[in-house]
């Protein structure tokens, strides 16, 4: 689903324009980006026009495209006093009216699409960890099968295999499912890796819209200091400014390495 703001103001963002692409990966990057997510998900008023696959968002139709979007806060917010897994999402699934013929499987599935056991239907939430549930919550956003899924600081608090996890889980999400998935995040390196496209804010306006490489390698706002440029990103321009080696745009730091080591040659 492609999202288009033009002069859209709310919750202390002023005249937001910019479009996410339907089906693609898009960061959002600096000051109030949960607000931003918060306007993506209908679930607050906004001033200005808001389409949704060319559509114009109306408030007679706001509710038809609040069910087509998956919103996921960095943790989990229990929404009700339920502790048994399984349990939970069932009331979760009442709750929200959502249509499913076989709850049973509708659950598990979503659990193994992002990569749990089904044996973890059977425990309480009280025993979980931080990372089973923040798996968890993506699971409960994804039983709508929502077109659109907005995630806030998704990578956070993860170790690096749980981190790889995560990054298979939403490619296959974008690839497979044709899901359009945002991304809020405060750390530069995550959203060069893992996002196509950036939003970038600064106070209260977006201040840059393209492709994330582009923005981070090109844009002379990074050089300002308000915001950091990716880790891998200022090597690659440190390289070029001292020796005046052009490396490639790479996003794994073992591939700069090598590309290093065989201009060093």
């Amino acid at each position: 689903m492609e999202i288009r703001f033009s002069h859209v103001s709310g919750l202390g963002l002023n005249d937001l324009s910019f479009v996410i692409p339907k089906g693609e990966i898009t960061g959002i990057y600096g000051d109030k980006g949960k607000e931003l997510l918060t306007l993506l998900s209908l679930q607050e008023e906004s001033k200005g026009i808001i389409y949704f696959n060319k559509i114009r968002k109306l408030k007679r139709n706001s509710y038809l495209f609040r069910k087509d979007i998956g919103l996921v806060r960095e943790r989990f917010e229990k929404q009700f006093a339920i502790d048994g897994v399984y349990e939970y999402f069932v009331y979760y699934i009442r709750y929200h009216k959502i249509k499913v013929k076989d709850v049973t499987k509708k659950i598990k599935d979503a659990v193994k699409l992002v990569g749990l056991s089904v044996a973890i239907l059977e425990r309480k939430f009280s025993t979980l960890t931080y990372s089973e549930e923040k798996l968890l919550s993506l699971a409960l956003a994804l039983l709508s099968n929502p077109k659109v899924l907005l995630l806030e600081e998704p990578f956070r608090g993860y170790d690096i295999n749980n981190k790889k996890r995560v990054s298979r889980i939403l490619y296959k999400l974008q690839e497979k499912y044709q899901k359009t998935i945002v991304i809020y995040s405060s750390d530069p390196n995550t959203l060069y890796q893992y996002t196509t496209n950036l939003i970038v804010l600064n106070k209260d306006k977006v201040v840059l819209e393209g492709k994330s490489k582009d923005l981070f390698f090109e844009s002379d706002f990074f050089s300002s200091k308000t915001l950091e440029r990716p880790e891998i990103v200022a090597f690659i321009r440190l390289v070029k400014e001292k020796t005046g080696i052009d490396l490639p745009r790479r996003a794994d730091v073992k591939d700069v390495i090598k590309d290093v080591y065989w201009n060093a040659r």
